[in-house]
């Protein structure tokens, strides 16, 4: 990891853990909120749907997601549970329920009361048997709920559960419009009605999602009216870094998500702009497509486990704000546990697994990653490593949106992808990858040590003896290659001064009813 002193370089202080304004007050620095304006930000990510239930992307699709929706219960930077749209909760004895109060005087943007009705009707989706819904994995654990009065709902649990209140603070948890969505059918992921500061506007493939302000909304702002303050939100579609810092140095944009290590201190140098310091971070992954092709032996994606210096691919890509980790849970979360086994650079090894698996002089195999940064950077030092092997990876580019179905559809031989860590709790990662009913099985794993364990992981409510269990799930996986674990990155946004309050998740996604556009 980076030393101290580098770090402080960067974020101008040792101590300013997660506050969101640098050292000193900017040029732009105000007390009291502006109000009007449109705030302008890039996201790397063109969601697949933005109804909750259905996006492809957790953790970056709520940069468009927690504008235009909320939850019974949200969480802070910090990953603490706060109240949301339900205003206090109680245990059952037997820990199998959840009594919810909920907070009177909300509606959805479509005028329809937010109840426990409405509650009753969401869970109701989110959990009906043979669901097909992406982010139905994630509500594994909740059984159904019932209204006990209007602002009363009791969801019940099949089990004691440690995910279970997290699952509420995230995608699956978020509160649709029931009547939007008996209107709306599968267009609702186009047309999407929730209860957050912001409602949709229209949605332009590739480009932009544009929003306006809830007139409705029920937070007030530090100056006693409704929030939010600015009238209208643009998320525009921008996948390159280079092109994102050109914009927000410009002015195109007032905010930009994840940008790479190598524009920290270009960022640092700039007095229009502020680094935002993120929780989470990203963690970079492969996968081996485990069903067919030359990855089906496992002696196989052994070799090629063995062949990368993650050391190396680490330092050059993240510039020291990285770390090489065992799987992808950072070193910050709970679970991570840094004793799991995992593969190391090998040159020997890889030479006795390739005669082993019959291709003493090498083999040739395909990769298939999404045209972003760095992804290809590291897809070509990979490359590069492996060559030294006799290992021969061709590169595959594709739009994310050809990319997903490809992967998903196990078409692919060896696939890259990335993922924002840490997760509200370690089932939201885990259990849509690796579960029997995952709906991201980006390796095609069949392994029924490995479906155990993510249960009992997940069905665990002490955190001690769930720690444990993850190390043995981590074991497992690696123990069958299914993946190679690259390395874990750190995260920072880039804002121009003038916008003020951005408030984070803890997944690193902004909160933008809060912000305001300072005036000059």
């Amino acid at each position: 990891m980076v030393s101290v002193s580098r770090r402080d370089a960067i974020l101008g202080t040792a101590g300013a853990g997660l506050s969101l304004m640098l050292p000193g007050r900017p040029a732009f620095a105000q007390e009291s909120p502006a109000r009007g304006g449109t705030i302008i930000a890039s996201m790397d990510l063109q969601p697949k749907s933005l109804d909750p239930m259905n996006g492809d992307a957790p953790g970056a699709d709520r940069y468009a997601l927690t504008q235009m929706f909320e939850g019974l219960l949200k969480f802070d930077v910090k990953g603490n549970l706060e109240p949301s749209l339900a205003t206090s909760w109680e245990w059952s004895e037997d820990k199998k329920s959840i009594v919810f109060k909920l907070r009177p005087g909300v509606v959805f943007h479509d005028g329809e009361p937010f109840d426990a009705a409405a509650v009753v009707a969401n869970i109701a989706r989110s959990t009906a048997p043979g669901s097909t819904d992406l982010r139905a994995t994630d509500m594994a654990d909740i059984a159904g709920a019932d209204a006990i009065d209007p602002m009363t709902v009791r969801i019940r649990l099949k089990q004691p559960s440690g995910a279970a209140l997290a699952t509420l603070a995230v995608e699956a948890g978020m509160m649709c419009s029931p009547a939007a969505l008996k209107r709306l059918g599968p267009e609702f992921g186009r047309q999407p009605v929730g209860t957050g500061p912001f409602k949709f506007v229209d949605w332009v493939g590739g480009s932009q999602i544009r929003m306006a302000r809830n007139e409705r909304y029920w937070r007030d702002g530090a100056d006693g009216q409704k929030l939010p303050y600015v009238d209208a939100l643009v998320l525009r579609i921008i996948p390159t870094t280079a092109v994102k810092m050109v914009e927000v140095k410009s002015g195109g944009v007032h905010v930009v998500d994840g940008v790479t290590p190598r524009d920290f201190e270009d960022v640092q140098a700039n007095p229009a702009l502020k680094l935002i310091p993120v929780p989470p971070g990203i963690a970079q992954w492969m996968s081996f497509n485990a069903t067919k092709g030359p990855f089906v032996n496992p002696t196989l994606r052994a070799a090629v486990n063995h062949g990368i210096d993650r050391n190396v691919l680490m330092r050059g890509i993240t510039r020291g704000f990285g770390a090489v980790t065992p799987t992808w849970i950072p070193p910050s979360d709970w679970s991570y546990d840094a004793s799991v086994p995992a593969p190391t650079s090998d040159p020997a090894k890889v030479q006795a697994l390739l005669k082993e698996a019959g291709q003493p002089n090498g083999f040739s195999c395909k990769i298939s990653i999404i045209q972003r940064d760095p992804d290809t950077q590291v897809a070509q030092i990979v490359q590069a490593q492996l060559k030294q092997h006799k290992i021969n990876l061709d590169i595959e580019i594709l739009e994310r949106q050809a990319w997903v179905p490809k992967i998903l559809g196990l078409q692919h031989e060896l696939a890259m992808g990335r993922i924002g860590v840490p997760r509200a709790d370690p089932d939201h990662i885990f259990g849509p990858s690796f579960s029997r009913t995952a709906t991201q099985n980006w390796s095609g794993v069949k392994d029924e040590q490995i479906f155990a364990l993510v249960d009992k992981a997940r069905e665990e409510t002490d955190r001690a003896k769930r720690k444990q269990l993850y190390r043995e799930l981590s074991t497992a996986i690696n123990a069958g290659n299914y993946y190679a674990w690259l390395f874990f990155r750190e995260s920072r946004h880039v804002a121009r001064k003038e916008l003020q309050n951005i408030v984070l998740d803890s997944a690193g996604a902004w909160q933008l009813g809060e912000a305001w556009i300072a005036k000059a």
